[in-house]
């Protein structure tokens, strides 16, 4: 019976949140477009399709988003109709406790769970750099830089600093580059600036219309003008990449590989990096804390014959979820608490929460 009733549950439970996830991404998506049409015409010309890649390559950044929230939702539907038709009620005749009625959940979850860890650590990633790359390119051509990169982005390269303000086809093609060379007791050394630096193998970079200024010690310095110019460094076209992406594109083992560096390559502080790192191991956790939250109010409403009041509490405490989870993603970011404590405690909050709710319910 047990079985039966899992593969029942988990088919009403996918359908639900088919349901959800299908209506909140088409909900947001058209927002979105409603918001950034102008933009997106201005940039890439007016044109349908332009509108329909973008909403191509935004949807699995939407689909991650809401589907923690749309599991809640489904999860509290399912119950509801369960109540409801007091299929609760005859399971429980049958022998089986409200408890082992949520592990009903736990396959369905569990695959939810799966597909959200990948959307966020790898569809996600990928379609953001092709957005990155593809809103980069619109710049380059119209010479109207984006706001997030126009006052540039900076990158230690041993002991040269080294600021970017274009950063084109995956890192391979620089625009606007600055090169501030140092001397082992950290003075500056050296100034090159170029126009253009395009990626030639093992660090090493070609250089084009090359300004150098050579720092004198008590004499001031020597200016000097190039065509063109090599530049041999340590960074390769991924760092570039890396550095001027957002958290959400970047994959689990590129946050692992930033919290690693020591400062050496981010251009953030090593706690913004471990933050998202925590957060990323949190994605999966966050589906079955949204059945554990659903459960208690579920009850209730089978109890009290409330179905539209116990749907609002729901729904409202997964909203209170979301927002006490950004208020300590913050805090995380900044470094005003612990990574692992700003990106877990919200979850163990919320848990504890509706396993209390739940203990209570069942016990009366």
């Amino acid at each position: 019976m047990t079985w039966t009733l899992t593969r029942y549950v988990s088919r009403l439970f996918l359908g639900n949140l088919t349901a959800v996830v299908l209506g909140f991404v088409g909900l947001l998506q058209l927002l979105d477009l409603l918001n950034n049409t102008d933009r997106l015409f201005a940039r890439h010309g007016d044109s349908l399709w332009v509108l329909v890649r973008y909403a191509m390559l935004r949807t699995p950044e939407v689909f991650g988003f809401v589907l923690p929230f749309s599991t809640l939702i489904a999860t509290l539907l399912t119950l509801a109709r369960l109540a409801q038709n007091s299929e609760i009620l005859a399971a429980k005749a049958a022998g089986l406790s409200f408890y082992r009625i949520l592990l009903c959940f736990l396959p369905a979850a569990a695959l939810v769970a799966v597909v959200n860890f990948y959307v966020v650590d790898r569809a996600t990633p990928m379609t953001q750099r092709v957005l990155i790359d593809w809103d980069a390119e619109a710049d380059s051509l119209t010479d109207e830089p984006a706001a997030d990169t126009s006052e540039g982005v900076w990158i230690r390269d041993g002991l040269a600093l080294v600021r970017v303000s274009l950063v084109l086809n995956q890192g391979r093609e620089l625009h606007d580059v600055t090169f501030f060379v140092r001397d082992e007791g950290g003075n500056l050394a050296k100034r090159i600036t170029a126009d253009v630096a395009l990626y030639l193998e093992k660090g090493r970079w070609q250089l084009y219309d090359v300004e150098t200024l050579v720092m004198e010690r008590h004499a001031g310095g020597e200016f000097t003008r190039q065509a063109t110019d090599v530049w041999e460094g340590t960074l390769r076209p991924g760092h570039y990449a890396d550095i001027v992406a957002p958290p959400t594109s970047l994959t689990l083992e590129q946050l692992e590989s930033f919290t690693q560096a020591e400062g050496e390559i981010g251009n953030r502080p090593d706690y913004y990096y471990e933050t998202w790192l925590h957060k990323r191991y949190a994605v999966p956790v966050a589906v079955f804390i949204m059945v554990i939250l659903a459960a208690p109010m579920a009850q209730t409403l089978r109890r009290n014959q409330r179905m539209a009041m116990g749907l609002a509490a729901g729904v409202g405490m997964g909203f209170l979820y979301f927002v006490t989870d950004g208020v300590c993603q913050a805090l995380g970011e900044t470094g005003a608490i612990p990574a692992a404590v700003a990106a877990w405690s919200p979850g163990l909050l919320f848990l504890s929460f509706g396993l209390a709710g739940l203990i209570r319910i069942e016990g009366y």
